[in-house]
């Protein structure tokens, strides 16, 4: 059976009383995965989560169990970290583990928390949303100055209609005292 050296979770997003089975279900999720796959990368769907493995050939295996929005890119380079700082940290120290747990990695629970926001750990999506609020302030900008494109052509028409009748009112009203002198 595969042994859990260490491990980090989040279960925040569940309810309290949720935690304790969710936790567990994470923990058979991973296990699973973990004895099932083989050396290298690979991804796993399962109804509304998605467990995402790194494997190396001499054994060690990261799994990251997500939400299906969850980046694909992000969880890969997630995995990628964690196995290289656990070898470099632990290399010839797990190899005789024989129960779970057995490893207690401060810094994975960091580097979770990191990945928590992939778009804070991953330069490509953070380009990407600011790309994307960039494009939405100049939506809103193109809306408000056509906006007011449309005002100023109401006024250029009312300005048109204001010019006529003032010709109108101005020829009226020469015609209407042409007829009077004052001396």
């Amino acid at each position: 059976d595969a042994l859990i050296i260490c491990s980090a979770k989040d279960v925040s997003s569940f309810g309290y009383f949720q935690r304790s089975s969710a936790t567990e279900m994470l923990t058979f999720f991973a296990r699973t995965v973990a004895r099932r796959v083989g050396p290298g990368r690979s991804q796993v769907k399962q109804d509304e989560h998605v467990a995402y493995s790194q494997c190396s050939p001499d054994g060690v295996c990261a799994v990251a169990i997500c939400d299906t929005q969850y980046n694909d890119r992000v969880a890969f380079s997630l995995l990628a970290q964690v196995m290289n700082d656990f070898n470099a940290a632990y290399r010839g120290k797990w190899e005789d583990a024989q129960t779970d747990h057995c490893i207690n990695w401060r810094e994975l629970d960091a580097t979770l928390e990191k990945y928590q926001k992939p778009e804070e750990a991953d330069k490509i999506l953070k380009i990407k949303a600011e790309i994307e609020e960039t494009k939405s302030v100049m939506y809103d900008a193109i809306d408000k100055l056509l906006e007011r494109g449309e005002k100023i052509d109401d006024l250029v028409a009312r300005s048109d209609d204001l010019g006529a009748a003032t010709k109108t009112f101005y020829s009226s009203a020469k015609s209407t005292n042409s007829c009077c002198v004052i001396c």
